[in-house]
């Protein structure tokens, strides 16, 4: 599952927005107030945050959009979630509102809330609670705010928390929210059922109370209702008496209303023939109607069953597949620990071959050690022998002979501590030795750092100086490349410029000379029609510009005359525009014989030289060759002078008004012809067509200077963007190669580091090795001195006993061999004793290992029927998922049968419906026959009818009494025997009148009276509060029991949620201990950290009982630090430590989105780099939108979105796709 889009209308400063965020990394940016984190806001609003705090806000109705000056506030916010690729796993806690629908893979949530306070929640557009939206979430493990949004101030949050709060967040990361959700209500349920528990126990008691008090006075009531019973009963047998009689007189006078009853019934009869056949018909109708509804209803069930039967073979596919993956993994686990028997079983058998070897060493040692008790036995008989025999001259010599053995023992000790102390001097010397060749070696690989760290600290210098040089080339160049781009967009404003004033002035140029001046004639269709045609006049000629307006002048609208090759295009030309009605037209036939002037005229040879004159006209007209004999024709007699005034006096100093003199044309443009006319004023139509010629050829000159040196600006623009990205990759690897050598010095610089570290350690190793040595050689010396004192006290003791009696001395050197030999023969002893020992302790050693192989090999056993069990189950569940996959398809069959069955069956119920309802209209009209039948009869019996009433009227006061009195139903009194029953209690054989019973019942009625005045006041209602109050008790009872059973109940689910919460907890913080410690070391590139488990105790627990949670300690060791607390971590260093602990919990338990509200801030460009290659190992596991402003982040980033704000106080949203721009480029 991944967040596919956001959907906001009014949320803050978003009027209305749509966010898709792709899958991968998205990052967001733009500048500060913009409304990035207002995205983030959104994003949590619409999972269901509650807290305004967390929302930045002082009332969750500061969320709507506020509106601004140019913007109206909005009644509502609204944001939606949309989802894609969810499971139907993830869909289960909002089962109950999807029920019926198709399961969808794509779920949108939405938030809803209006100004009055009003909120709503929708799940797929379905009303939903907020508790429905948060188990969505936290079943898809995105409900965990730690996990899914991570805010800036977020990582101090959790680095100065409680370990019970990060306890929390390690909850998160293993799913445990929804079970400690669970518990809590179910803890709230317990709570609850407890206290209705001890209400229902305490009102119990009270009932108890109440119905002994009650007992008793029900049975006085059931006495007095007793008596009360037997008085009514006579009562009524009084009264029916009566009431009989009176019956009989009635009976009389009806019976003569027979005959009239008689046809009555014959006709009710036919009608309640008719009226049982129409509701027999009726009941068919409705049965008919019923069975056509049950078979509609059928039918729809069958389609349902039947779509049904398809989805649970889907799912029963999706649940084999799945066994089919445990089904993998656990025979993986069942062949590893299959691998590890294998391997424990060969050690166990090497180790119980050592045990029997042990055993037998030992067996042969105690054989030994008892031969050796039986020697000392043996000697100590022959010595107490010998004793006995010197006994009395060992009394002067005994204190001699026991100094010499302590001094013999004494030397023999001396002797054992010289042979130890030696050893030990020559194991200290070694290590002494060992010791300094290690400082030795430790300083000269120190020193070996030390100089390669200079050395690198020398590259690093160089490096950074030559990144310095290209950093300066690199601004050099784009600062050159800037002024560069100046200079194309100058001159590309230049060429634009020029070619936009050509362009019009080559249109006025072409309107002038006549190209569609006379309506539709325009150049495409002149060219078309008369395609002969070449250029007007004015096109080929090239005019010096102070002579420009004499030409024309002296051309006239001959300068848009075309020009053609023969007299006869001229006609075609002619022809075709008289036929489109284009106007008039000059034209130019080049291949006609024209006059050409061998030399100049006469009249030149006088004025050429004249001071006003500036020469021929024609010699100003530059045209090809082809058109000279044109120009030499046109302009071969005029002359060009300065000025009319000019032009008039050469007229009349030479005469040339009477017809044989040249043309005389001003600059200005004025003419004086040799006819006398004087022509001049405004140049009129053709007027500026050759300035306009020069201007046109003057700006094609100008646009392609321009054009050649814009091709030349960006030849060397292209050319300095390669010496730019050439220079920036030097730059790039110039950086990349500072990093590798600083992060190659940082190590270097660690393991001196390291290495003076241990220094200091070794050269106290030494000294103290030093110090031991010292003192052995001077206990040695002592050893030596004691030893000299002791052999000279033996000598002196030899001489001593020399002076003794013979005899003794013989004796005495008998009992010292035999101390002798039994002192070797103990020491032996002892020292085969000792070996039995360490025997005996290698032999508890090696079974202390085989008991723990076998131990392991008993719990790997226990595994593996554990794997073979759930292999087993396995089998049983996908055997049963087959089956009932196959049941599925049988159903599908067989309901896919009763469909066309039932679909037969629609039509024959349909065809029975339409009989019966065309009967029931049929017997419809009988019975309205017989009903007017039924009303003659009854107008007859009237007058009957009113002699019954008259009886009936006299029989009214018996029955109103029997019934108001006694409440009696008459009727049955009516119908019984007319002979009188004898009331309970009467006794006796003999016949008695009528009377006499009578007479008996009142005797006996008012002795029964006298007895109910003799028993008091009786509450009535005591039998009925009673029963209610037994039943009550009774009720009570059962609930006593039903919540005695329900807090079991909860008791075991809160037992259950403890153990599955626990187990998911120890799991989950043994996995992130390992990765969280990995994390940690990649993203520092070294040191440590760690998770513990620490007692929360806090004051004012003690009384309410144990935290029997643990909490979460956090321990972070940056490389070369050793902080003792989290708060001595800098703010990039807290920022990296969250990340890791981040990071961790997604290689375990990934969340399907996580939002990040620039939490990279804080971080160095180095540690930036390295948020960033996680942030792109983790983009396969987890969907991540991060709020950035760092660049390094962006570049990691798939998509970026833009916020700005053109409108004040109105966000808005700008997409960039980078894969995109990646292909373009």
């Amino acid at each position: 599952m991944y967040l596919r889009t956001l959907v906001v209308s009014g949320f803050k400063s978003f009027a209305e927005a749509k966010i898709d965020f792709p899958n991968g990394i998205t990052a967001v940016v733009g500048p500060n107030g913009t409304g990035k984190s207002n995205i983030v806001d959104a994003i949590l609003w619409a999972m269901g945050e509650q807290s305004v705090k967390s929302l930045r806000s002082e009332r969750m109705e500061d969320v709507i959009f506020n509106g601004t000056e140019q913007r109206k506030p909005m009644g509502m916010v609204e944001a939606s979630l949309i989802f894609s690729e969810v499971t139907p796993r993830e869909l289960e806690p909002v089962s109950a509102i999807l029920e019926g629908l198709d399961q969808p893979t794509d779920v949108m949530i939405t938030r809803r809330l209006y100004r009055e306070g009003d909120s709503e929640y929708y799940f797929n557009k379905i009303p939903c609670r907020l508790k429905d939206i948060r188990g969505f979430l936290w079943n898809a493990r995105a409900g965990a705010r730690g996990q899914s949004v991570i805010e800036q101030g977020n990582i101090e949050q959790l680095l100065s928390a409680s370990p019970q709060e990060r306890r929390e967040f390690i909850e998160g990361t293993a799913g445990i929210i929804r079970y400690k959700k669970q518990k809590a209500e179910a803890l709230r349920k317990l709570q609850s059922t407890e206290n209705n528990l001890l209400r229902v126990r305490d009102i119990l008691g009270e009932v108890r109370g109440q119905l002994r008090t009650l007992n008793r006075q029900a049975k006085q009531a059931e006495e007095y209702q007793a008596l009360l019973r037997e008085a009514r009963e006579l009562e009524v047998q009084l009264l029916t008496h009566d009431f009989r009689r009176f019956f009989h007189d009635q009976c009389q006078f009806e019976n003569e209303l027979h005959e009239s009853e008689s046809q009555e019934l014959s006709c009710l009869a036919e009608e309640a023939r008719l009226v049982a056949e129409h509701q027999t018909v009726q009941l068919e109708l409705t049965s008919a109607s019923e069975t056509l509804k049950e078979a509609q209803d059928r039918f729809r069930e069958i389609e349902q069953q039947l779509s049904q039967a398809f989805t649970a073979i889907q799912i029963e596919r999706n649940r084999l597949d799945q066994y089919e993956q445990q089904h993998e993994q656990v025979m993986e686990e069942r062949a590893r620990l299959n691998g590890e028997g294998q391997e424990a079983t060969g050690s166990l058998e090497a180790l119980r071959e050592r045990l029997a070897q042990i055993r037998c060493e030992m067996e042969i040692l105690a054989v030994t050690v008892e031969e050796g008790e039986g020697s000392i036995a043996d000697l100590a008989v022959r010595r107490r022998e010998t004793a006995e025999k010197v006994d009395k001259g060992r009394e002067t010599i005994l204190a001699l002979a026991v100094e010499k053995t302590n001094q013999e023992n004494r030397l023999r000790s001396i002797a054992e501590g010289q042979s130890s102390m030696a050893r030990r001097i020559e194991r200290l010397a070694v290590e002494y030795t060992q010791s300094q060749n290690d400082q030795a070696t430790l300083q000269a690989e120190s020193e070996a750092l030390r100089q390669e760290c200079s050395l690198l600290e020398s590259q690093l210098e160089g490096l950074r100086n030559h990144q310095d040089r290209l950093e300066v080339n690199l601004q050099s160049r784009r600062e050159t490349r800037e002024e560069l781009d100046g200079k194309i967009l100058e001159l590309q404003t230049q060429a634009a410029g020029a070619d936009s004033e050509l362009r019009a002035i080559q249109s006025v140029f072409r309107e002038e000379i006549g190209y569609g001046h006379h309506g539709e004639g325009d150049e495409a269709s002149i060219r078309v029609a008369c395609s002969f045609i070449q250029e007007a006049l004015a096109e080929r000629m090239e005019v010096p510009e102070d002579v420009e307006k004499a030409i024309e002048a002296v051309l006239g609208e001959r300068l848009q005359a075309w020009i053609v090759q023969s007299s006869e295009e001229a006609e075609m030309a002619i022809a075709q525009f008289k036929r489109h009605e284009w106007g008039k037209g000059s034209f130019i036939p080049l291949k006609i014989p024209r006059h050409a002037p061998k030399g100049p005229a006469e009249w030149w040879s006088v004025v050429q030289h004249d001071t006003e004159v500036r020469g021929l006209a024609m010699e100003f007209v530059q045209v090809p060759d082809e058109l000279k004999p044109v120009i030499d024709a046109l302009l071969g007699n005029a002359v060009i002078v300065k000025s009319l005034d000019g032009a008039l006096n050469l007229m009349t100093e030479y005469s040339w008004f009477q017809g044989n003199g040249p043309l005389l044309v001003a600059l200005d443009g004025e003419i004086v012809s040799p006819s006398g006319i004087i022509s001049g004023g405004s140049s009129g139509e053709a007027g500026g067509l050759l300035r306009r010629r020069r201007e046109i050829i003057t700006l094609e000159e100008k646009l392609s200077t321009l054009t050649l040196r814009l091709e030349e600006s960006k030849e060397n623009r292209k050319l300095l963007l390669q010496e730019i990205e050439d220079v920036s990759r030097q730059l790039e690897e110039a950086t990349l190669s500072i990093r590798e050598v600083e992060f190659h010095m940082l190590t270097i610089q660690k393991e001196v580091s390291s290495k003076e570290k241990a220094l200091p350690d070794l050269i106290r190793r030494l000294d103290a090795l030093q110090q031991d040595r010292l003192a052995e050689e001077e206990e040695w010396g002592l050893l030596q001195i004691e030893e000299v004192e002791v052999q000279t006290r033996l000598e002196h003791l030899n001489q001593t006993r020399a002076h003794e009696d013979e005899d003794l001395r013989q004796l005495l050197d008998a009992l010292n061999t035999l101390d002798q030999e039994q002192q070797d023969v103990l020491q032996s002893l002892n020292d085969t004793r000792m070996n039995f020992q360490a025997l005996n302790s290698q032999w508890d050693y090696e079974q202390a290992n085989v008991e723990r192989i076998e131990r392991e090999e008993e719990h790997r056993n226990t595994r593996i029927r554990q794997i073979d069990g759930q292999l087993e189950q396995l089998f049983l569940q996908s055997r049963k998922s087959q089956e009932e996959r196959l049941r599925n398809e049988g159903l599908v069959e067989e309901f896919d049968i009763q469909k066309e069955a039932i679909a037969a069956t629609l039509l024959e119920f349909e065809n029975r419906h339409a009989e019966c309802l065309e009967g029931v209209k049929r017997l419809d009209g009988l019975i309205g026959k017989t009903r007017e039948t039924l009303s003659h009869i009854f107008k007859a019996r009237v007058p009957i009818e009113g002699r019954l009433a008259e009886v009936r009227a006299k029989f009214h006061a018996v029955e109103e009494t029997l019934t108001m009195t006694y409440e009696i139903a008459t009727d049955d009194l009516k119908y019984a025997q007319v002979e009188d029953q004898t009331p309970e209690g009467l006794e006796g054989s003999e016949q008695v009148s009528r009377d006499e019973k009578t007479s008996q019942w009142r005797e006996q009625l008012q002795g029964i009276r006298k007895k109910l005045e003799r028993i008091g006041p009786i509450n009535l209602a005591a039998i009925e509060e009673h029963a209610q109050l037994e039943e009550r008790y009774q009720f009570l009872l059962a609930q006593e029991k039903d919540l005695a059973g329900s807090i079991q109940s909860l008791q075991e689910i809160i037992q259950r949620l403890n153990q599955t919460t626990n187990k998911l907890f120890a799991e989950t913080f043994k996995d992130l201990q390992v990765k969280f410690s990995e994390v940690f070391s990649a993203l520092f590139a070294g040191g440590r950290a760690e998770l513990i488990l620490v007692e929360d105790t806090q004051e004012g627990q003690e009384s309410e009982g144990p935290n029997l949670e643990p909490g979460v300690e956090i321990v972070a060791q940056p490389p070369g630090k050793r902080l003792k607390n989290l708060n001595m971590l800098s703010g990039g260093e807290k920022t990296m430590t969250v990340m890791a602990l981040l990071f961790a919990s997604f290689l375990i338990r990934p969340s399907p989105f996580c939002v990040l509200d620039e939490v990279d801030a804080p971080l160095d460009e180095t540690n930036v780099v390295r948020f960033g290659q996680f942030l792109r190992q983790m983009a396969d596991r987890s969907q991540f939108i991060v709020i950035t402003h760092n660049k390094r982040t962006m570049e990691t980033a798939n998509s970026l979105f833009g916020v700005t704000m053109e409108d004040p106080g109105v966000s808005k949203l700008i997409a960039v796709r980078l894969h995109e721009l990646e292909e373009v480029g």
